[in-house]
């Protein structure tokens, strides 16, 4: 078991690589569901390009290549029927743009959720707790619209938001938070990108260490934020990814960065139907993703 505190190892079984995605049993999706009224459909996902895209350092940008197009008719290819075609390539960090972590994606103390070794993620990717053991998420989602409830464009960088906010967001927004919900925090970060590269890249404002002890109590099975880490950058009270540390290898909660949730804010939605479908890449862990809110 893990060492810094509860947490949700052996609660599905020894075995269990899903974590908290077991949450969203049959009669949760069913209920979120119901909270389908008019239809209007929200992605909150960043394009996929080389340019105009929040991408840390460490990560190069998409490549996207064309391996047949126009310009091979025009210099002589024949068309069988005078039918042309195209296709392509793409080269893309599987964490940048809009994307989620597997819960191989971090470790401590050389083991990953639910006790598995932290030697199995191998070059070859991860063996246990890879993004494709995760077909879908599906569930009610929640917005807690931190700036939106201060009544401030975006918070500050490097500013924890702590569990009571959360609390006092939630409760005046007359979401609560409850077990197997799907729960998106905007910091108002993402547009200070398009304003101020510079300053963006400088550090951002997040979730701290309490909330997401909070959240892991709340028994969610997800949580999205619309900026690079979900947590704060630099770190809560001088950890190390505190928050990736509670939810990813203790909690097994999947985390989602860099969703658009602009959208949302503006039309002041602040429960839906979450639908994402992690790409099912063996080994990976992380995926690409197009989240969409569905109200």
């Amino acid at each position: 078991m893990g060492s810094r505190g509860e947490n949700n190892w052996g609660r599905w079984g020894s075995d269990d690589e899903l974590g908290a995605r077991n949450h969203l049993t049959f009669d949760r999706v069913h209920d979120a569901c119901h909270l389908v009224k008019i239809g209007q459909v929200y992605s909150l996902a960043l394009p996929i390009r080389r340019r105009d895209v929040p991408t840390q350092p460490h990560r190069n940008p998409a490549l996207h290549l064309m391996a047949f197009d126009g310009g091979d008719f025009a210099a002589g290819s024949k068309a069988a029927g005078d039918v042309q075609f195209s296709d392509d390539y793409l080269l893309v960090a599987v964490h940048g743009a809009t994307h989620i972590d597997a819960l191989s994606h971090l470790w401590y103390e050389n083991v990953l959720y639910n006790g598995f070794s932290g030697n199995t993620v191998r070059s070859s990717g991860a063996r246990y707790c890879d993004i494709a053991k995760v077909d879908w998420l599906v569930g009610r989602g929640v917005l807690l619209d931190i700036p939106g409830h201060r009544g401030v464009p975006h918070l500050d960088r490097a500013e924890a938001i702590s569990a009571k906010e959360l609390q006092k967001c939630a409760s005046d927004q007359g979401t609560a938070i409850g077990a197997g919900d799907i729960v998106l925090v905007r910091t108002g970060w993402l547009p200070v990108f398009f304003e101020d590269r510079a300053k963006f890249e400088s550090g951002e404002p997040g979730i701290g260490a309490d909330a997401a002890e909070w959240l892991a109590s709340k028994d969610i099975a997800a949580i999205g934020a619309d900026n690079s880490s979900v947590e704060c950058m630099p770190w809560d009270q001088g950890l190390v990814s505190p928050a990736h540390v509670t939810l990813i290898r203790d909690h097994g909660i999947y985390m989602m960065e860099l969703l658009d949730l602009e959208g949302l804010a503006q039309d002041h939605v602040h429960e839906f139907l979450f639908v994402a479908a992690p790409l099912k890449i063996t080994g990976g862990v992380g995926s690409p993703l197009n989240p969409l809110a569905i109200t």
